[in-house]
């Protein structure tokens, strides 16, 4: 056998044996993937909390219509002293009705006499971490005797993050 035939038989094996990744190159992307999940997954906690916040928000809307529809008939916030007889009287479902429903509160309650909504996320799987149990309370905002906006504070017992209510204030 020639010289330039062991050699080419030389080169050919060296090419099949280097078939798949160095151990290099897998930590390599491995590292990556670890970035991209430690930046990915608090962002997508995020995003899912803010969803449910904002789901929550929606249906909050007809309750603020309810109270400043009451307001404006009776010039007074309801001062009914059973919750229940409260939320009759701007006819909204009770706490119980709301905290059986497939949204994510697990209470809602209009406030005597001052028209404060409390809201409280239930405790469940599909609730976030992040806003679970977590309360804040939208406070109307009144000019010349008419609500004019709303805005959400987190509660002092168990504060929501701002940055979650944000989209209310």
């Amino acid at each position: 056998m020639s010289e330039i035939a062991r050699h080419r038989r030389r080169a050919e094996q060296r090419l099949v044996r280097q078939k798949g990744f160095t151990l290099i190159e897998l930590m390599i992307v491995v590292a990556i993937i670890g970035i991209l999940a430690a930046i990915a997954i608090p962002q997508y906690n995020n995003y899912v909390a803010r969803t449910q916040v904002a789901e929550v928000l929606v249906l909050l809307i007809p309750v603020k219509q309810a109270l400043t529809l009451y307001h404006q008939e009776n010039g007074k916030f309801p001062d009914q002293a059973v919750r229940d007889d409260r939320h009759a009287a701007l006819g909204i479902p009770t706490t119980r009705e709301y905290r059986f429903s497939p949204a994510h509160v697990r209470a809602l309650h209009v406030e005597q006499g001052s028209g404060v909504i409390l809201v409280e996320f239930k405790d469940e799987k599909r609730v976030n971490a992040l806003i679970s149990r977590k309360r804040f309370s939208m406070h109307p905002s009144l000019v010349s005797g008419v609500i004019t906006s709303w805005s959400c504070i987190p509660d002092s017992i168990r504060p929501m993050d701002e940055a979650f209510i944000k989209s209310c204030m």
